[in-house]
Protein backbone atom coordinates (compact mmCIF):
# COMPACT_ATOMS: atom_id res chain seq x y z
CA UNK A 1 0.00 0.00 0.00
CA UNK A 2 1.45 3.32 -1.01
CA UNK A 3 0.28 6.01 1.62
CA UNK A 4 0.28 9.94 1.05
CA UNK A 5 1.47 12.16 3.60
CA UNK A 6 1.43 15.71 4.12
CA UNK A 7 2.31 18.90 6.48
CA UNK A 8 -0.69 19.58 8.39
CA UNK A 9 -0.68 23.07 10.20
CA UNK A 10 -4.42 23.35 10.81
CA UNK A 11 -3.57 21.06 13.75
CA UNK A 12 -0.52 22.70 15.16
CA UNK A 13 -2.74 26.07 14.93
CA UNK A 14 -5.52 24.22 16.71
CA UNK A 15 -2.48 22.59 19.37
CA UNK A 16 -1.22 26.34 19.63
CA UNK A 17 -4.30 28.05 20.85
CA UNK A 18 -5.26 25.35 23.34
CA UNK A 19 -2.11 25.00 25.07
CA UNK A 20 -1.12 28.99 25.03
CA UNK A 21 -4.26 31.27 24.11
CA UNK A 22 -3.20 34.81 23.73
CA UNK A 23 0.27 33.95 24.88
CA UNK A 24 1.50 34.17 20.84
CA UNK A 25 5.53 34.17 21.85
CA UNK A 26 5.06 30.75 23.18
CA UNK A 27 3.71 29.16 20.40
CA UNK A 28 5.17 26.47 18.25
CA UNK A 29 5.85 27.39 15.12
CA UNK A 30 6.35 25.37 11.85
CA UNK A 31 8.86 24.09 11.22
CA UNK A 32 10.25 25.90 7.49
CA UNK A 33 10.36 23.89 4.19
CA UNK A 34 14.38 25.03 3.96
CA UNK A 35 15.32 22.83 7.24
CA UNK A 36 13.73 19.33 5.70
CA UNK A 37 13.18 17.17 2.49
CA UNK A 38 10.53 14.38 3.42
CA UNK A 39 8.79 12.07 0.45
CA UNK A 40 5.41 12.71 -0.65
CA UNK A 41 4.30 8.88 0.64
CA UNK A 42 5.72 6.05 1.97
CA UNK A 43 5.27 2.74 0.88
CA UNK A 44 4.17 -0.34 3.39
CA UNK A 45 5.04 -3.79 2.10
CA UNK A 46 2.92 -6.68 1.65
CA UNK A 47 1.65 -8.51 4.81
CA UNK A 48 3.12 -5.56 7.47
CA UNK A 49 1.24 -3.09 8.99
CA UNK A 50 3.88 -0.26 9.37
CA UNK A 51 6.95 1.07 7.54
CA UNK A 52 9.58 3.77 7.98
CA UNK A 53 9.96 6.93 6.22
CA UNK A 54 12.90 9.26 6.04
CA UNK A 55 12.81 13.06 6.56
CA UNK A 56 16.46 14.85 6.03
CA UNK A 57 16.52 17.54 8.31
CA UNK A 58 19.31 20.45 7.57
CA UNK A 59 18.67 22.76 10.69
CA UNK A 60 21.73 24.75 10.48
CA UNK A 61 20.45 28.63 11.37
CA UNK A 62 17.78 27.41 12.70
CA UNK A 63 16.72 29.67 15.86
CA UNK A 64 15.93 27.68 18.70
CA UNK A 65 14.56 30.45 20.95
CA UNK A 66 11.66 29.64 18.97
CA UNK A 67 10.10 25.96 19.57
CA UNK A 68 9.82 24.30 16.09
CA UNK A 69 7.22 21.68 15.20
CA UNK A 70 6.66 19.64 12.01
CA UNK A 71 2.59 18.89 11.76
CA UNK A 72 2.22 15.58 9.18
CA UNK A 73 -0.80 13.87 8.51
CA UNK A 74 -2.01 10.97 6.10
CA UNK A 75 -4.39 11.84 3.38
CA UNK A 76 -7.00 10.64 1.98
CA UNK A 77 -8.09 11.11 -1.50
CA UNK A 78 -10.70 9.20 -4.03
CA UNK A 79 -7.56 7.58 -5.87
CA UNK A 80 -5.28 6.82 -3.05
CA UNK A 81 -7.71 2.93 -2.57
CA UNK A 82 -7.62 4.02 1.24
CA UNK A 83 -9.51 5.53 3.92
CA UNK A 84 -7.20 6.99 6.57
CA UNK A 85 -8.95 6.84 10.28
CA UNK A 86 -10.02 9.89 12.26
CA UNK A 87 -8.50 8.51 15.38
CA UNK A 88 -6.78 5.26 15.76
CA UNK A 89 -3.46 4.65 15.05
CA UNK A 90 -2.34 8.22 14.58
CA UNK A 91 -3.08 9.45 11.53
CA UNK A 92 -0.98 12.94 12.62
CA UNK A 93 2.48 13.31 14.02
CA UNK A 94 3.59 16.84 15.87
CA UNK A 95 7.47 16.20 15.56
CA UNK A 96 9.35 18.55 18.20
CA UNK A 97 12.15 19.90 16.91
CA UNK A 98 15.58 19.29 19.09
CA UNK A 99 18.65 18.91 17.84
CA UNK A 100 21.45 19.14 20.65
CA UNK A 101 25.51 19.23 20.53
CA UNK A 102 28.18 17.53 23.14
CA UNK A 103 27.62 20.86 25.22
CA UNK A 104 23.79 21.94 25.24
CA UNK A 105 21.11 20.47 27.86
CA UNK A 106 20.23 21.96 31.13
CA UNK A 107 23.03 22.91 33.79
CA UNK A 108 22.96 23.03 37.07
CA UNK A 109 23.10 26.85 37.90
CA UNK A 110 23.36 26.72 41.91
CA UNK A 111 27.06 27.51 41.69
CA UNK A 112 26.12 30.60 39.18
CA UNK A 113 25.69 33.71 40.93
CA UNK A 114 23.68 36.49 39.90
CA UNK A 115 24.14 40.46 41.47
CA UNK A 116 22.85 43.71 40.99
CA UNK A 117 25.52 45.34 39.30
CA UNK A 118 27.97 47.62 42.32
CA UNK A 119 26.19 45.37 44.81
CA UNK A 120 28.41 41.84 44.37
CA UNK A 121 28.96 41.46 48.42
CA UNK A 122 25.19 41.31 48.56
CA UNK A 123 23.11 38.21 48.88
CA UNK A 124 23.38 36.93 44.88
CA UNK A 125 20.32 35.82 43.05
CA UNK A 126 20.94 31.87 41.83
CA UNK A 127 18.58 29.79 39.33
CA UNK A 128 18.22 26.12 39.72
CA UNK A 129 18.29 24.99 36.35
CA UNK A 130 19.71 26.93 33.21
CA UNK A 131 18.91 25.43 29.76
CA UNK A 132 21.12 25.69 26.94
CA UNK A 133 20.07 25.38 23.24
CA UNK A 134 21.88 24.25 20.03
CA UNK A 135 23.86 27.31 17.47
CA UNK A 136 26.27 24.70 16.00
CA UNK A 137 28.39 21.72 16.31
CA UNK A 138 30.22 23.69 19.13
CA UNK A 139 28.31 27.18 19.97
CA UNK A 140 24.68 26.81 22.34
CA UNK A 141 23.13 29.69 23.62
CA UNK A 142 21.43 30.42 27.24
CA UNK A 143 19.30 33.47 28.72
CA UNK A 144 21.47 36.14 30.88
CA UNK A 145 20.77 36.16 34.39
CA UNK A 146 17.45 35.59 35.46
CA UNK A 147 15.95 35.96 31.69
CA UNK A 148 14.42 32.44 31.10
CA UNK A 149 11.63 30.92 28.70
CA UNK A 150 8.73 32.23 29.99
CA UNK A 151 9.82 36.21 29.14
CA UNK A 152 8.81 37.42 25.78
CA UNK A 153 11.85 39.38 25.31
CA UNK A 154 14.44 36.47 25.98
CA UNK A 155 15.31 36.92 22.06
CA UNK A 156 17.47 39.73 23.27
CA UNK A 157 19.11 38.46 25.77
CA UNK A 158 20.85 35.43 24.38
CA UNK A 159 24.62 34.94 25.37
CA UNK A 160 26.17 32.46 23.15
CA UNK A 161 28.94 30.27 24.22
CA UNK A 162 31.66 28.83 21.93
CA UNK A 163 33.35 26.04 23.34
CA UNK A 164 36.77 25.51 21.84
CA UNK A 165 38.23 22.49 22.36
CA UNK A 166 41.86 22.85 21.95
CA UNK A 167 41.92 25.39 24.43
CA UNK A 168 39.17 24.65 26.59
CA UNK A 169 38.30 27.88 26.80
CA UNK A 170 34.95 29.41 26.38
CA UNK A 171 34.30 32.56 24.79
CA UNK A 172 31.05 34.50 25.35
CA UNK A 173 29.01 36.74 23.24
CA UNK A 174 25.68 38.57 23.06
CA UNK A 175 23.90 39.52 19.62
CA UNK A 176 22.09 42.85 21.15
CA UNK A 177 24.27 45.91 21.72
CA UNK A 178 21.67 47.60 24.56
CA UNK A 179 22.17 44.89 27.25
CA UNK A 180 25.93 46.14 27.03
CA UNK A 181 27.37 42.37 27.57
CA UNK A 182 30.54 42.36 28.48
CA UNK A 183 32.68 39.48 29.81
CA UNK A 184 35.58 39.52 32.13
CA UNK A 185 38.15 36.60 32.53
CA UNK A 186 39.06 33.19 30.90
CA UNK A 187 36.02 30.58 31.15
CA UNK A 188 37.19 27.29 30.69
CA UNK A 189 35.53 24.10 30.77
CA UNK A 190 36.39 20.61 30.92
CA UNK A 191 34.92 17.28 30.54
CA UNK A 192 34.75 14.51 33.40
CA UNK A 193 33.11 10.69 32.35
CA UNK A 194 32.54 8.19 35.04
CA UNK A 195 30.79 5.08 34.91
CA UNK A 196 28.23 3.91 37.04
CA UNK A 197 28.48 2.04 39.78
CA UNK A 198 25.26 -0.28 39.94
CA UNK A 199 24.65 -0.07 36.00
CA UNK A 200 28.10 -0.68 34.00
CA UNK A 201 26.90 0.29 30.67
CA UNK A 202 25.93 3.80 31.44
CA UNK A 203 28.47 6.41 31.42
CA UNK A 204 27.95 9.73 33.53
CA UNK A 205 29.74 12.74 31.49
CA UNK A 206 29.69 15.72 33.16
CA UNK A 207 30.56 19.20 31.40
CA UNK A 208 32.03 21.85 33.89
CA UNK A 209 32.30 25.72 33.13
CA UNK A 210 34.53 27.13 35.25
CA UNK A 211 35.59 31.65 35.38
CA UNK A 212 32.03 32.35 33.97
CA UNK A 213 32.27 36.41 34.42
CA UNK A 214 30.14 38.79 32.88
CA UNK A 215 28.13 41.76 32.98
CA UNK A 216 24.80 43.25 31.20
CA UNK A 217 21.65 45.29 31.35
CA UNK A 218 18.01 44.42 31.65
CA UNK A 219 16.41 47.44 29.42
CA UNK A 220 12.94 45.69 29.01
CA UNK A 221 11.41 44.11 32.41
CA UNK A 222 10.74 47.31 33.69
CA UNK A 223 9.52 50.48 31.22
CA UNK A 224 11.72 53.27 30.85
CA UNK A 225 14.38 51.97 33.71
CA UNK A 226 17.43 49.89 32.99
CA UNK A 227 18.96 47.50 35.30
CA UNK A 228 22.36 46.26 34.98
CA UNK A 229 23.76 42.85 36.91
CA UNK A 230 26.84 41.19 37.29
CA UNK A 231 27.20 37.14 37.05
CA UNK A 232 30.00 35.28 38.36
CA UNK A 233 30.41 31.46 38.95
CA UNK A 234 30.17 28.02 37.54
CA UNK A 235 27.58 25.90 35.42
CA UNK A 236 27.40 22.11 35.62
CA UNK A 237 25.55 19.77 33.52
CA UNK A 238 25.23 15.50 33.41
CA UNK A 239 24.38 13.64 30.56
CA UNK A 240 23.99 9.66 31.09
CA UNK A 241 24.59 8.20 28.06
CA UNK A 242 23.49 4.14 27.73
CA UNK A 243 26.81 2.45 26.34
CA UNK A 244 24.56 -0.59 24.60
CA UNK A 245 22.61 1.94 22.52
CA UNK A 246 24.28 3.00 19.09
CA UNK A 247 22.14 5.74 18.27
CA UNK A 248 23.86 8.69 20.11
CA UNK A 249 20.12 10.70 20.32
CA UNK A 250 18.53 7.45 21.25
CA UNK A 251 21.62 6.36 24.43
CA UNK A 252 21.28 9.84 25.86
CA UNK A 253 18.95 9.00 29.16
CA UNK A 254 17.13 12.79 28.68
Amino acid sequence: MTVHVAVDPDTLQTLNYEQFQNRTDFYYKELESRFYSIPETAIIPAGENTSLMDIDFTLHDLDLADKWILPLTIVDGPSYGYKAHPRKHYRKALLHIMPFNDYSGVYSGTGLKIFLKGYENEAPIVRNAIPTFVVDDSTIFFYAGMIDEENIDRKKYKIYAHFDEETKIVSFSAEDPNINFEAFGTAIFKVDEIMDDVRPYLLHRYITINNIDYVFTDYTTVPDETISYTVRGSLIMERKINTQIPDEDQAIEW
